[in-house]
């Protein structure tokens, strides 16, 4: 999946890269992947807390 903080980000990075004529510098790409970490643990705690309702049937 093409999500920042994975692997396949870096196609994107690169397609980027491509059209620009320039690659990004290297503190935003970092700030992208750091957004990208955020949205991944956000989303496997969310997915966690409805697996927990669903086990205790709230």
């Amino acid at each position: 999946l093409p999500i920042p903080a994975l692997d396949g980000s870096k196609l994107i990075f690169l397609a980027i890269e491509g059209v620009r004529g320039k690659a990004l510098p290297v503190e935003k790409e970092g700030y992208i992947h750091f957004i990208g970490f955020v949205f991944l643990i956000g989303f496997m705690l969310f997915i966690t807390y409805k697996d927990i309702l669903r086990v205790f049937r709230i």
